[in-house]
Order: C-alpha cells, then sequence, then structure tokens
C-alpha cells in the first residue's frame, strides 16, 4: 500500500461538493499508466489468456467500435496492483472526510477512432447493490482525452433523492417497478441556463472523481485517436450493502445479491487500502 500526503485543496472539496465531481491532475505516475495501457492491449486481444473465462459477461463488445472489460483485476495481477499501490485511497479519505477506504470494483472502457457508440446518461447508483454517499467512481483516462471524447457529467444532479432503474444486464431483463424511474435523456437540457455540464480535457495520470448519483454520458470518440479509460470504485465508512435483483450480479465467489443488508463490505474482494492515521 502507498501511502501519500494528499494533494486535496479546500477548492476541490467544495467543486466535489456543488457539482458531485472534480478532476484532479497528475495523480498517476504516467509511466505506470502507460504500462497499464499495454496490458489492457494484451488482455483486450485474448481475454482468456488472461484468466477471463466469461467472455460474455467480462468482455463484450457493447456498440460501435467500443468494449467493456469488468473486474479485469479479479483475472490479471497487473490490475491489481495498480490498485493496490494506488494513491486514490488516501486522495478520498482527504476528499470524503472519511476513516477508511476500501477497494469495490473496476471496469476498462475503450472505444475505438470514429466510434458512434454513445454511453446514454445513467448513474451509477441504480446498478450498484450498496447505499451510502461515499462510493465513489474514479475514471482514470489511459490515453489523452479531449471534451470531444471525454467522460461528461450533469453538475449537481448527485443531489437528487432518486434511484433510477439501471440499465444493468439485470436491469434489462427484469421489469421495472412503477416507482423507478429511466435516467432522463439530459441533452433536453442543453443550452438551458439552469443546468451546467462539465467535461475535461484530461492526460494519462489525471482522474475525475464522480459521486455515485451523479449523471453521465459519453457521446462516443469521435476523434482519430481511440480513448481508454480505467474506472475504479472505492467505498468509504457509509457504505453499506444494499442487494437489489437490478444491480450487477457481482464475483461469483461473492455475489452482491448474497451480501448481507444494511453491513459495511467486509470481505477480500473488497479490501480496505487506506486508513487514517488515529
Amino acid at each position: 500500500m502507498v501511502q501519500i500526503e494528499p494533494r486535496i485543496t479546500a477548492a476541490d472539496r467544495e467543486t466535489y461538493e456543488r457539482d458531485g465531481a472534480v478532476c484532479l491532475r497528475g495523480i498517476y505516475d504516467s509511466t505506470a499508466v502507460a504500462d497499464l495501457l499495454a496490458t489492457w492491449d494484451a488482455v483486450s486481444a485474448d481475454p482468456y489468456a488472461s484468466g477471463l473465462v466469461l467472455p460474455d459477461e467480462e468482455h463484450r463488445e457493447v456498440g460501435d467500435r467500443a468494449n467493456i472489460i469488468s473486474r479485469p483485476s479479479h483475472g490479471v495481477v497487473a490490475f491489481r496492483e495498480f490498485i493496490r499501490s494506488s494513491p486514490i485511497p488516501a486522495l478520498l479519505g482527504a476528499l470524503l472526510d472519511t476513516r477508511a477506504i476500501g477497494f469495490y470494483w473496476d471496469t476498462i472502457f475503450a472505444k475505438d477512432p470514429g466510434s458512434s457508440w454513445a454511453t446514454a446518461w445513467h448513474t451509477d447508483a441504480g446498478a450498484t447493490a450498496v447505499l451510502g454517499n461515499q462510493l465513489v467512481n474514479v475514471w482514470t483516462p489511459l490515453t489523452p482525452v479531449t471534451q470531444d471524447n471525454s467522460l461528461e457529467i450533469l453538475a449537481g444532479t448527485h443531489k437528487e433523492d432518486i434511484l433510477y432503474w439501471p440499465r444493468s444486464p439485470n436491469g434489462a431483463r427484469l421489469p421495472r417497478p412503477a416507482d423507478r424511474p429511466w435516467c432522463p435523456d439530459f441533452e433536453s437540457l442543453r443550452g438551458s441556463p439552469d443546468a451546467r455540464f462539465a467535461s475535461w480535457d484530461m492526460e494519462p495520470g489525471d482522474v475525475v472523481v464522480m459521486h455515485l448519483k451523479t449523471a453521465h454520458y459519453n457521446r462516443g470518440n469521435p476523434t482519430a485517436q481511440r480513448r481508454v479509460a480505467y474506472a475504479t470504485w472505492w467505498y468509504g465508512d457509509d457504505v453499506v450493502w444494499d442487494p437489489r435483483p437490478e444491480c450487477e450480479a457481482g464475483h461469483a465467489e461473492a455475489p452482491f445479491a448474497a451480501m448481507p443488508r444494511g453491513e459495511h463490505p467486509n470481505h477480500p474482494l473488497f479490501p480496505v487500502l487506506w486508513r487514517a492515521a488515529d
């Protein structure tokens, strides 16, 4: 575990609390990010060789020249080591003012040049089997990103007390309850003086920290360069299990549906990687 001096400012905290997301610059070493990108290239070329034995779930082409691999850290040592040596837990401890930070989940998102596949507006809360304000998505580009192919958020949506029905594999198979709306297509708010959209030009090593309920989107990749991003989810003190049938299935060894409702994560697959000094 790497211990660093947190580089979180009062302005970072204010931005995160106001918008539900904050961009932090130069968090990861560029060499470590380049090495992880090379690992991704090998993994995506042959998922079986990397131990990802369920390509229909772990490795899937989701649309036009766009791929996802979920939980690469579960099968690939390089991803697991990247997480365990990450400076992110200490940074999140300072940003969220929590006593401990644990690792929850990871996913790779790749879109080739010219990909037209858009990631629809959504929040992560609906498909995630927990409750709490201290579960965050840390979105890390492994390639340079511009506002044309970046993650984009609608600032302030994390303050809405709405649990949207997810477009997860489970959610797609189940009937949607009447009290669980789909996440709106916030494109209709473009140009509204009451709506503030945010996206970033980013370099490998920069990150966006995003609240579980912050609505986000990506229009595709109209650029001539590929876009690869690594998303890791982390939990703080107030996060407890809330298994629901529409949520992602979780690990075979520790399925989310079997987790005891109301308990704090406590399992080797969800390790605490930082604790505040006493």
